[in-house]
């Protein structure tokens, strides 16, 4: 089992901005990378989530079972309509938004001898060189769909190599009929527009959230606030997500396709009964919801159970998410992203080799069998 310690305590701050998904994805992510480290500092590193089987069974499952179980092999899911995207990676690119086709960093492959299922995959690769030459890099694919109020988010992932793990990874976005604004570091989103979050991975290979929304709390004081003087006043007002990571998580396997997926349930209007979910082949390792589970703030992160700290708060249940003023706003896109930063590859390389670990020049990661759907997907059935 893994508990975050001192290094993740620092590695916090290096990986503690966000980034836009459009061209002012590099300034933004810049300015969260130096902002969030006086927060890490001291918040410690001590994550903040259900751990793996915590609360049991979150997430409706229809009664004739997810969808992986009624489409066998994935064939034919893409019909049901419960699904609001589906994509085997077997035709090529045409499914997505955005690319339409290969880029410098995204490619689609065809190798039934590393694809999770079939012939078809996409790779992700971004190499030591590429971030010499650009400091800020985006391998993403992003697509849309009719907003709802509740999305569920299943793929396959590979990390064949060693080598440092993205300063940010998966999205899922939330907004009104035109926002389109998700992404933007130290920028507290709009109720009544949109929000959203971020999937990511840690350099103990471990995962969490990391949330933006009009609700969210600041790094800059103790109990969250931006009040000039506070408990813990760390001098500089900021806003970079907030961060809920389970403790006692298994690392995801190097070089082995793995199953996740995401479940967001958006709040009712003037209630705080939001929620989030994610499993990890088929177990359930985080779980936010109202009531569960029990846990403290400090600054701009969720512990559960406590966070060992003078500053913290005893243990409380969690009070679910109120990430909406409007009921105009839903889940409308997911974004398949691994966005690097030079300064923090460069520092999650140096953690890893410290470790001992040859690390690879090539950051790479393989998807496949994504699907997005209205009620639990489930990992692929036999």
């Amino acid at each position: 089992m893994v508990r975050l310690g001192l290094v993740m305590g620092l590695l916090v701050g290096v990986m503690g901005c966000s980034s836009d998904d459009s061209g002012a994805r590099g300034s933004a992510g810049s300015a969260g990378s130096a902002g969030s480290a006086g927060s890490a500092g001291s918040a410690g590193g001590s994550g903040g989530g259900g751990g793996a089987g915590g609360g049991g069974g979150a997430g409706a499952t229809a009664p004739n079972g997810t969808l992986s179980e009624r489409y066998p092999r994935d064939e034919d899911i893409g019909s049901d309509p419960a699904v609001l995207f589906h994509d085997d990676f077997e035709t090529g690119w045409g499914r997505w938004d955005a690319p339409t086709s290969n880029t410098r960093y995204l490619t689609m492959q065809q190798d039934g001898s590393v694809a999770h299922a079939g012939q078809g995959y996409l790779r992700s690769r971004v190499t030591r060189q590429d971030l010499d030459e650009t400091e800020y890099i985006s391998s993403s694919a992003r697509v849309g769909f009719d907003r709802t109020d509740e999305v569920y988010w299943r793929f396959y992932a590979r990390m064949p190599e060693i080598a440092p793990n993205p300063h940010h990874w998966v999205r899922v976005s939330a907004g009104d009929a035109t926002w389109e604004s998700s992404g933007l570091a130290n920028t507290v989103p709009p109720g009544n527009r949109g929000f959203w979050f971020d999937f990511d991975i840690n350099d103990d290979s471990v995962f969490n959230f990391y949330v933006y929304w009009y609700k969210m709390r600041s790094g800059r004081c103790n109990d969250g606030t931006a009040t000039p003087g506070c408990a813990g006043d760390q001098g500089t007002t900021y806003y970079y997500g907030n961060v809920f990571q389970p403790p006692g998580q298994t690392p995801y396997p190097r070089d082995r396709w793995y199953c996740v997926e995401l479940r967001a349930k958006a709040n009712a209007v003037g209630a705080s009964d939001g929620e989030l979910t994610f499993w990890v082949d088929e177990a359930l390792v985080g779980d936010y919801r109202p009531g569960f589970p029990d846990g403290t703030w400090l600054r701009a992160a969720y512990h559960t159970g406590g966070c060992g700290y003078s500053a913290c708060t005893p243990p409380k249940p969690f009070e679910g998410f109120d990430f909406r003023s409007s009921r105009e706003v839903g889940f409308k896109a997911v974004i398949l992203d691994a966005y690097y930063q030079r300064d923090t590859s460069a520092a999650k390389r140096a953690v890893l080799e410290g470790r001992g670990l040859t690390v690879s020049d090539a950051q790479t990661i393989y998807y496949d069998d994504v699907v997005v759907a209205k009620e639990r997907v489930g990992c692929r059935a036999p």
